[in-house]
C-alpha cells in the first residue's frame, strides 16, 4: 500500500495519485493546444475535455470489471463503485476517450474523425507519463534480472519485500508511449489517419509489452486481456480499411489482401506459441530473451503487414499511398 503524501478534503493523495493527475493536465493541455491550432473551437474542446474525463474513468472500470469478472463476483458487485480501491484497465479508458469524442464532435459539428486525430498524441503523451508513475504504484516489473550491471535504475526497481530486482517494463512502456507521441506529431495526415496510427502503433508495441509484465495484469485463464485487446484492435482497423477499399472506387486486390490477413495470422500464432513456451507447456530449451526477441519481431510485423493494409495498398511487394482513400 502507498503512503499518503497529503490529504485534499480530507481525502487521501498518494504519489501514484498525484503523478496521474499531472499525467491528465499534461495530455490536456497538449490536447487544447493543438486543438486550437487545428482550428477548433473552444466549445469543442471544452466538450471534449469533459465527457473525455469521466467517460474515461468509466470506460477504464468497466474494462476492469470484464477482465476481472470473478474478483468482482467474489468481492461482490458492489465493489465496482468502490472506484478508490482501485482496479482500472487503460484500454477502457481509451474506448471512453473515443465515446466522448464521437459525442462532442456530434455534439459540436464538428469532424469526429479530425477530433480523434487531434486527441491521439495527447493521449500517447498522457499514457507515457502515466507509465513513468507506475514506479511508485509497483505495477509494471518485469522477470527478475539476473544480470548484475542492470539491477538498478531505470533497467529495474527494487522490491525489499522479495529482496530482489524486476525489470523495469513501466520506463520501457513509457518511453514507446512518448515515441509515438512524437511520430504522430511529425506531419499532416488525412481526417482519421493520426488516430488510426496511433492505434495502431501502440497495440503492435503492447502485444510484447505486455508479455514482459509480471504484475496483476489482467488474465482470462491464460490469455492476457491487455493483448488480446491490442491484436483484436488491429484486426478491427484492418477489416474497417478492407471495408473502405470495397466501397471505393479502387477495390480491394484479394490476394494482396489475402497475403497480409495471413502474415498477421502466422505472427499471431508464434506469438501464442512463445507464451506457451514461457509457461514451460513447449519449446523448453528455448531460451527467455530469444523468446522475447522473436515476440518483438512477430510484433513488428504485425505492425508493418497492418500498416500496408490499412494505409497503403500492397501489390507484389510494391506499396504506393493511398490518401485519398481516407479524405472524410
Amino acid at each position: 500500500m502507498e503512503s499518503t503524501i497529503f490529504s485534499v478534503f480530507g481525502l487521501p493523495v498518494t504519489a501514484y495519485a498525484l503523478c496521474l493527475v499531472i499525467s491528465l493536465g499534461a495530455g490536456l493541455l497538449c490536447f487544447f493546444l493543438d486543438g486550437r491550432k487545428k482550428g477548433f473551437s473552444a466549445d469543442a474542446l471544452w466538450r471534449t475535455a469533459l465527457l473525455s474525463l469521466p467517460m474515461g474513468l468509466v470506460g477504464a472500470r468497466l474494462f476492469h470489471f470484464i477482465g476481472n469478472f470473478f474478483y468482482y463476483e467474489e468481492m461482490g458487485f458492489d465493489a465496482l463503485l468502490r472506484l478508490w480501491d482501485g482496479g482500472f484497465a487503460l484500454w477502457g479508458a481509451v474506448a471512453g476517450v473515443a465515446l466522448a469524442a464521437l459525442i462532442a464532435g456530434k455534439w459540436s459539428r464538428v469532424s469526429v474523425a479530425s477530433l480523434l486525430d487531434a486527441l491521439a498524441a495527447p493521449a500517447a503523451l498522457t499514457i507515457g507519463l502515466a507509465r513513468f508513475a507506475e514506479y511508485f504504484s509497483g505495477e509494471g516489473i518485469g522477470p527478475y534480472v539476473e544480470t548484475e550491471f542492470f539491477c538498478r535504475f531505470p533497467f529495474a526497481v527494487y522490491r525489499p519485500d522479495y529482496e530482489v530486482w524486476n525489470w523495469a517494463v513501466f520506463v520501457l512502456e513509457g518511453i514507446t508511449a512518448l515515441i509515438i507521441a512524437v511520430i504522430l506529431k511529425r506531419k499532416k495526415r488525412p481526417a482519421g489517419d493520426t488516430a488510426r496510427l496511433f492505434l495502431l502503433l501502440y497495440s503492435a508495441c503492447q502485444i510484447t509489452l505486455e508479455s514482459l509484465r509480471r504484475d496483476h495484469c489482467l488474465r482470462w485463464l491464460f490469455v492476457r486481456v491487455s493483448q488480446l485487446t491490442a491484436l483484436i484492435v488491429i484486426l478491427g482497423l484492418m477489416l474497417f480499411a478492407v471495408v473502405r477499399r470495397l466501397r471505393s472506387r479502387q477495390g480491394l486486390k484479394p490476394k494482396s489482401a489475402a497475403l497480409c490477413w495471413l502474415a498477421v495470422a502466422v505472427c499471431s500464432g508464434i506469438v501464442v506459441a512463445i507464451e506457451f513456451s514461457f509457461d514451460g507447456k513447449i519449446l523448453r530449451d528455448l531460451p527467455v530473451w530469444a523468446g522475447y526477441l522473436i515476440m518483438a519481431c512477430c510484433s513488428f510485423g504485425i505492425g508493418r503487414v497492418a500498416y500496408a493494409q490499412i494505409f497503403q495498398k500492397a501489390e507484389f511487394g510494391v506499396y504506393t499511398n493511398e490518401k485519398s482513400l481516407y479524405n472524410d
